[in-house]
């Protein structure tokens, strides 16, 4: 593993391939792992979400289909590339993590898909977990995760990674 780990939360992965708020903390985060300095991590999970949320921006209309296929393509092909770096831990699901999450839904009252991150995040052993969803930045810091929301504080994001 190359240095710091940073776990990528799924609004995250999605602003490296759609335009959004933030996505300049994820674009220096991928910067940082191709270049050896930390690594990318993010569960399984999260590579369905990413789908599921372009797919939902292509059906109403927020991205062409072309936009669609670019960002799906490039969200393989990326992650194919970082993997063979040694830059991209694609996190299993495990069955610890799995119950974890059960208990952080409970504990912190957030959806599945939230807990399942912070399990996996914390059964990785991540030194920085970087979001977009202030409930579920929230959640992470009370399980003592050092996490931050790249929307609200990209600038602290950004010195966090070096």
């Amino acid at each position: 593993m190359n240095g710091k780990l940073v776990y990528l939360d799924t609004s995250s992965i999605v602003k490296r391939y759609i335009e959004e708020k933030g996505s300049e903390v994820v674009d220096k985060v991928y910067e940082e792992s191709e270049a050896g300095r930390i690594s990318t991590a993010f569960s399984v999970w999260n590579i369905g979400e990413v789908l599921g949320v372009l797919d939902r921006y292509r059906t109403r209309e927020l991205i062409s289909a072309k936009e669609f296929e670019t960002a799906l393509r490039d969200l393989i092909s990326e992650s194919m590339k970082m993997i063979r770096l040694n830059a991209l831990q694609v996190l299993p699901i495990t069955s610890t993590s799995l119950l974890e999450s059960w208990l952080l839904v409970l504990k912190h009252h957030i959806y599945e898909a939230d807990a399942l991150q912070i399990s996996s995040s914390k059964e990785s052993h991540c030194d920085l977990f970087m979001g977009a969803d202030n409930r579920l930045i929230q959640a992470a810091l009370e399980e003592g995760i050092n996490a931050i929301n790249i929307e609200s504080e990209p600038r602290k994001a950004l010195k966090q990674l070096i």
